[in-house]
């Protein structure tokens, strides 16, 4: 059996378990919440980068057609 010391000492362990597993519980949300947060933030600049490359892409198009027609005319002229 345990003395007095001995369950007081047993209280204060138990006590700590118990607060150090509040803290962790705790923590875990916040983690769970940062994870929410950073997926959110990222999908939303994925998706930001995916349109600007899409515009660029429908720029470069346009470009292109522009100096393809261009360069017809010159062959055109040159002849």
């Amino acid at each position: 059996m345990l003395d007095d010391k001995g369950m007081d000492i047993l209280s204060k362990i138990l006590e700590n378990q118990t607060e150090t597993n509040s803290q962790l519980k705790e923590l875990t949300s916040q983690v769970q919440k940062i994870e929410m947060k950073v997926e959110n933030d990222l999908g939303y600049k994925i998706k930001a980068l995916y349109d600007a490359r899409e515009v660029q892409n429908e720029k470069n198009e346009t470009i292109i057609n522009t100096l393809e027609r261009i360069e017809t005319k010159h062959v055109r002229k040159v002849k």
